[in-house]
């Protein structure tokens, strides 16, 4: 079977863009089954500037006009076998629907995954566009599509609101566990639990404001020894550390900064607890980083992983995305470290990753979702 994926971006699983990084790991994976597959890449600078992968990767010049598409990408879309199966990564993408236009004319079928853009609480921002833009022309993308792939169950139900009758699968990310080798080097701390965050730093939409409002309690209210780290950066870095002075909490927060390879996953694995109260999310690979690291996780039901950490005791599900329950699940770590049961969680952690979200039995089934 001919796959290609196209993107926005280069398929770099050395950048923070979460896209680009499980397009990465579903072509690898999809071509260690022994299928051809490509990565299309529309981007600014189509020069290369990504590492070695198993399959092919074709860049195209992004326009102006983001209606339109590099006529390079036109003809390679034309000159395409019809059996080729297209799957288009990421939702309100305006250059996706001159390519869903050209594919259906060429008789190309092709798999949407929206990547968390029709969750709920992503529809509500920037809604009066987003209200216009749906049905005059997204609609046209997800109409067009064989299946819609969602990541997790908030977005796959909330198309039953959006897009009622929509044929749609619910398939998670998966995590490569060989990317997380690296050699451990114990990291010098106060006293107390090490609590942490990695990610954009995007207040609202990860829920930092929560985090900081629930360590803020676990400091001031009880007292506790603890620390909290930030790895990542975005727009509203500046607005958590003013934040963190306000809570009178700055002297425990520590913002690292954007962080790859080695010294991210050498950071997150001398943290006690991960956390990540996010309200809205398609699925976070930082969470499945983490708890293959074997860093139990306190997640939101809106990061589509509650029900995984129940399911294999592998951190704490938030009751509600409140920071009162923040903090609660905060308390509730610290006992369990202290009672040793905290270490069973850690064990489940890395179960959970290696059972639920192996990416070789993921990409098998979209294989199948495209054969079908």
């Amino acid at each position: 079977m001919e796959i290609i994926h196209l993107i926005l971006g280069k398929a770099n699983p050395q950048r923070m863009n979460g896209v680009n990084k499980v397009v990465h790991q579903l072509a690898t994976h999809q071509s260690l089954l022994g299928h051809y597959v490509q990565v299309w890449g529309i981007t600014p600078s189509p020069e290369g500037e990504y590492p070695d992968r198993n399959y092919d990767t074709r860049l195209f010049q992004s326009l102006k006009n983001k209606f339109r598409i590099d006529q390079h990408l036109s003809k390679a879309i034309r000159e395409c076998p019809k059996e080729t199966v297209f799957h288009l990564h990421g939702g309100f993408i305006p250059e996706f629907y001159h390519a869903v236009r050209l594919l259906t004319a060429t008789g190309h079928e092709f798999v949407f995954t929206p990547h968390g853009s029709y969750n709920a609480i992503a529809m509500q921002k920037n809604h009066l566009v987003k209200s216009v833009y749906f049905p005059l022309i997204e609609k046209s993308v997800v109409s067009a599509a064989k299946l819609v792939h969602f990541l997790g169950k908030t977005e796959y139900e909330a198309m039953d609101d959006l897009l009622p009758g929509t044929n749609k699968v619910l398939i998670p990310n998966g995590q490569d566990m060989n990317e997380l080798k690296f050699i451990y080097s114990p990291l010098p701390k106060t006293k107390g639990t090490v609590f942490g965050f990695c990610g954009r730093l995007t207040a609202y939409t990860k829920g930092l404001d929560l985090m900081l409002e629930a360590f803020s309690r676990f400091v001031h209210h009880d007292g506790l020894e603890g620390e909290l780290w930030l790895i990542g950066d975005g727009e509203d870095r500046a607005l958590l550390e003013q934040r963190a002075r306000e809570l009178n909490i700055h002297e425990r927060v520590t913002f690292f900064g954007a962080c790859f390879g080695e010294e991210k996953l050498n950071l997150i694995a001398n943290m006690d607890v991960f956390l990540h109260p996010s309200r809205n999310e398609g699925l976070p690979m930082s969470v499945l980083e983490a708890s293959a690291l074997k860093v139990p996780c306190i997640v939101s039901e809106e990061t589509n992983m509650a029900s995984y950490i129940r399911e294999y005791d592998a951190g704490i599900a938030l009751p509600a995305n409140t920071p009162w329950d923040i903090y609660r699940a905060m308390k509730t770590a610290v006992i369990e470290i202290s009672e040793k049961k905290w270490e069973q969680k850690r064990i489940q952690a890395r179960k959970m990753v290696q059972s639920a979200f192996d990416w070789h039995r993921i990409a098998e089934k979209l294989i199948r979702v495209y054969a079908a």
